[in-house]
């Protein structure tokens, strides 16, 4: 068969009209798919459609709408043109404001707006609580999810003080809040007709306020100043944390009302009960022991110090000692004297010297000096009547007493016999003064050995104990 003929066919011509049609369909279905950025609650994602309404693609997407939510553009807008579909859920919201509770479905995720919506009026001093939160000014409600708001109303306060009435609204959660919002310094001494943690819940509240004095208080290293309400000194010190205790007091005293002007000094006494231990010298007593030598001397006891007990009382005033006094002395435990031995043995003893030899009974060391007729206070005679030449010795008062006419032999000086006393010196007990005539004098300025020449003098006249 030919095409020709074929064509004329009326069958065939049917076929290929459905056929062309068909094809057309196609191209156009295929020509119509659109990519759409669907964002749902601000979530964004990207779907293909052949849809040809907004509707259309949100069914071919199986999202279903409840009346409250929102599409942009709406359902029935055709998509030529239209890129992007937004679709803003609904909420659920509860209002609780004024005592009334309403319930309301809404887009809309401003608080201010949605409260707006339910016919609800915000003031300036109102508070609003989302889910439970205090939330501030630009603060945005989740989408798609259910919330609570609650609106607190600002509270009218009236403050009734001494000099007049203070009148505001305050949106604090409590009157401490409040006062500090409208910079009204409450001080802990202020008296207040309502306690500080009052809670403020938008009805009107009255408070009486009296406010304190202040006071400024010497406290001896730093001055401070308090605030009080009280009528004495007493009481507002006791009120401030700083009571007067024990032996403490005040200037003006404490049942004085406040002073007009100057501070109140405040006098921390406090007294400590000091006991003091001193000990007790010992003294010291000589004995004579036989069983040593002259000039040796041995301790026979120790000696032992006693104590003296003294109880004081001392009074401090802010810090600083003002007293002290003796309230009570006694003696602890009585000294015991040192006890020391000194020989009295007298022995007689042999020495060659330049001079020929010598028997002597003691031998001392000494520091010599020497003395004339021309010196200060001196004359031709001694103190025993003898004539003032070499041989002649003077000593001290105590020695002389004892020594007195006793015979001595000194190297490099000779014999000579104590006649005379003299005032001594102060860097030694033992002292001899050696007499000259101005014509032979000779200067004495070193230690030297004396000797005592025998026979010894009975023992009654000998001094034991050197000093």
């Amino acid at each position: 068969m030919k095409i020709r003929t074929l064509l004329l066919n009326p069958l065939m011509q049917k076929i290929s009209a459905a056929l062309i049609s068909a094809l057309g369909i196609l191209l156009l279905v295929l020509g119509l798919q659109k990519e759409i950025t669907l964002v749902v609650n601000g979530e964004a994602r990207q779907i293909s459609t052949h849809a040809l309404t907004t509707g259309g693609a949100l069914k071919s997407q199986n999202l279903s709408l409840s009346e409250w939510d929102q599409v942009i553009p709406s359902p029935g807008t055709w998509l030529w043109g239209i890129n992007t579909i937004v679709i803003r859920r609904a909420s659920t919201i509860e209002i609780q404001a004024d005592g009334k509770t309403v319930t309301l479905q809404t887009v809309e995720r401003r608080p201010e707006n949605v409260l707006l919506e339910a016919g609800t009026t915000v003031f300036p001093k109102d508070r609003i609580v989302v889910d439970g939160k205090l939330i501030h000014e630009d603060a945005l409600l989740k989408a798609g999810k259910d919330h609570e708001i609650q609106v607190l109303r600002g509270t009218p306060i009236t403050v009734v003080t001494e000099s007049g009435e203070i009148h505001f609204i305050s949106d604090g959660e409590n009157l401490a809040e409040a006062f500090e919002k409208e910079a009204i310094n409450i001080f802990e001494a202020d008296h207040l007709s309502r306690p500080l943690e009052t809670p403020l819940n938008g009805s009107p509240i009255t408070v009486e306020w009296i406010q304190a004095q202040p006071l400024l208080v010497d406290l001896g290293d730093r001055s401070i100043t308090i605030y009080t309400t009280a009528d004495t000194i007493g009481a507002a010190l006791a009120g401030a944390g700083i009571a007067l205790q024990g032996l403490d007091y005040s200037i003006p005293p404490e049942h004085a009302p406040l002073p007009q002007n100057g501070p109140v000094q405040v006098i921390r006494v406090r007294e400590e009960i000091l006991l003091n231990q001193k000990n007790i010298q010992f003294s010291t007593t000589y004995q004579p022991d036989d069983s040593q030598e002259l000039d040796q001397l041995s301790i026979l006891s120790g000696g032992e110090f006693g104590i003296n007990a003294q109880q004081v009382r001392i009074t401090y005033e802010n810090g600083r000692e003002v007293s002290r006094t003796l309230e009570k002395e006694w003696v602890l435990r009585e000294s015991s004297p040192r006890i020391i031995g000194y020989g009295t043995q007298i022995k007689l003893r042999t020495a060659n010297t330049a001079d020929g030899p010598i028997t002597y009974w003691r031998k001392i060391r000494a520091y010599a000096t020497s003395y004339n007729e021309n010196c200060l206070g001196c004359n031709d005679y001694t103190y025993s009547g003898a004539y003032l030449q070499k041989g002649v010795i003077a000593v001290t008062r105590d020695w002389y007493h004892y020594m007195a006419g006793n015979k001595v032999y000194i190297p490099d000086y000779g014999f000579g016999s104590i006649e005379d006393i003299g005032a001594g010196v102060s860097f030694s007990t033992n002292w001899v003064d050696l007499g000259y005539r101005e014509s032979n004098y000779v200067s004495w300025h070193w230690y030297v050995d004396v000797y005592f020449l025998a026979p010894a003098p009975p023992p009654e006249d000998i001094m034991y104990i050197l000093y």
